[in-house]
């Protein structure tokens, strides 16, 4: 449609219903067909299964003990299928019955819209003998009456099209409410979902949920820093992972899905300390899912919160002391100001980062000792640049480099 207009007088919007009905129509029939042929299939193996179709010997035996009470659930599947057959051809009938006269009523409204908005005038008549307005029996006042009455005129044409909408639509409606109604009564009490398959649904759902919670914490640690989103994230994932190894378990997520899972609490940022050697090794594993293992990581958060608290309450509460506590969150984790935040965006890294990450490129250290340092230096300079750029192209739902190079996650990029 080329023109905005408004709903109709019922509230719906002027528009198309949308479906095939000759499709639907033969679909309901092929329903039908197929539970009959179920509930024959049905007969067939139970009579098998109990012995009476006369057959013997060692291979019907067998036969048999196959069988088992497959003809018990073929026969439920038969008598869910063929009643749900006729309910949906039925809606093709309905559809095919409304739809065209629908389509029409949508088609003309348009028209007579688009003629309602090009006429001059007004649908309220406008008056006469004031201010900008013609003198009363003036000629002037003779065609704004008639431009106000063409207005009107058009606009009563388009409603009362309008509402032959309306009234089409109903009975579209009370069809379709009708073949789901019916398919809902047909279908009650005969298919549950277990335990597990409600549990599966809750646990996919809540994935979700927790790579998004993950990727804005992982920009607001880069932005705001500090242990209170640090054990914020780490919770997340840890739970990501034990999650996603549930679903692994259930088959709902693959090989690649648990891969990745894993890579995302592997501290990437953190192998520098491994070229400290055994020294390094005990702290690198505390890093493991943000420090979600790490009781100095809840420790630090707790009393960066009580910090926190108290200078939002010295603060005088409310919006002031909101604004005295984000000051103190942000002075807290960015002491040497904002030039702490840049490097950190641009690296992951604060400048206390890399002092720590130059020691593995001190004297006395082999060869081996500073590759990881190196990976850690290299992982600063350029993953970050590169993780900034997945998540925007996240945010947008476009093709990110993680897409096209499937090897960058499991470098921690």
């Amino acid at each position: 449609m080329s023109m905005f207009m408004p709903p109709s007088p019922a509230g719906r919007p002027i528009a198309y219903v949308f479906g095939d009905p000759t499709t639907i129509k033969e679909r309901g029939t092929e329903i039908e067909e197929l539970g009959q042929m179920m509930l024959d299939s049905a007969s067939q193996l139970q009579a098998v299964s109990d012995g009476s179709d006369g057959l013997k010997g060692k291979a019907v035996d067998k036969l048999r003990e196959g069988v088992g009470d497959v003809h018990g659930r073929l026969k439920e599947a038969g008598e869910l299928y063929k009643p749900t057959g006729p309910i949906v051809h039925a809606y093709g009938v309905a559809l095919e019955r409304e739809q065209p006269q629908i389509q029409g009523h949508v088609d003309t409204c348009q028209s007579l819209w688009e003629t309602y908005i090009a006429l001059p005038g007004s649908v309220e008549p406008r008056g006469t003998g004031g201010w900008f307005q013609p003198d009363a029996d003036s000629p002037e006042a003779e065609q704004q009456a008639a431009e106000d009455k063409a207005k009107k005129d058009a606009f009563d044409a388009w409603e009362a099209e309008a509402k032959r909408f309306d009234n089409d639509y109903d009975h579209w409606e009370s069809a379709f409410d009708t073949a789901a109604g019916n398919i809902d009564e047909t279908l009650a009490g005969k298919i549950k979902d277990s335990f597990w398959d409600n549990l599966d649904g809750f646990v996919a759902g809540l994935v979700k949920v927790l790579q998004v919670a993950g990727m804005i914490l992982a920009v607001a640690a880069l932005i705001i820093g500090g242990p209170i989103v640090a054990a914020i994230a780490a919770v997340v994932a840890v739970l990501t992972l034990v999650l996603t190894i549930y679903q692994y378990v259930r088959n709902d997520a693959g090989k690649l899905d648990l891969a990745l899972a894993i890579v995302g609490v592997i501290p990437f940022g953190s192998i520098g300390k491994l070229a400290q050697g055994k020294a390094g090794v005990m702290p690198f594993v505390a890093d493991v899912a943000g420090g979600a293992f790490k009781p100095s990581t809840y420790s630090a958060a707790a009393q960066q919160l009580r910090t926190i608290s108290m200078a939002s309450r010295f603060g005088g509460g409310g919006l002031s002391g909101l604004r005295s506590g984000a000051g103190a969150l942000w002075q807290l984790n960015n002491p040497e100001g904002f030039g702490t935040v840049m490097t950190r965006l641009l690296t992951g890294k604060t400048p206390g980062d890399f002092a720590e990450l130059s020691k593995s490129f001190g004297e006395g250290f082999e060869a081996i000792t500073w590759i990881p340092g190196a990976f850690d230096f290299t992982h600063g300079l350029f993953g970050n640049a590169l993780k900034l750029a997945n998540y925007g192209t996240q945010f947008a739902g476009t093709e990110g480099l993680s897409e096209k190079f499937p090897v960058l996650p499991f470098l921690g990029f």
